[in-house]
């Protein structure tokens, strides 16, 4: 191993009640995870699990990706609110003018 390379933090194994669990990944770093718990509505688990499926993802990844783009929408959202409030609202035509040149946007 050359002087500039680091080494490979290895998997921990992680034990939980007396029982070996999944390895996961060292914390630090741009692959580390952490352990979140939710409560969603009856039926949305087999439609995560569905869609994951689908995409070939695994369903924390599958959740982890959806998080991400609401925290973007949510961001957009509140970009747009500044917007309004420094100049006012957006005038019918700006909106048109919008939407023309981003054509997917009429369709949802």
């Amino acid at each position: 191993m050359d002087a500039k390379q680091t080494p490979v933090k290895q998997p921990l194994r992680v034990a939980k009640r007396g029982k070996a669990t999944k390895v996961r990944k060292p914390a630090g770093g741009p692959g580390a995870t952490e352990k979140l718990s939710a409560t969603i509505r009856r039926g949305r688990k087999a439609e995560i699990r569905e869609q994951a499926r689908k995409l070939g993802l695994s369903d924390s990844a599958y959740v982890d990706e959806a998080i991400a783009a609401k925290l973007q929408l949510d961001a957009l959202a509140e970009f747009v609110d500044e917007l309004e409030e420094r100049h006012g609202p957006f005038s019918e035509d700006e909106i048109q003018a919008a939407l023309a040149a981003w054509p997917s946007a009429q369709d949802q």
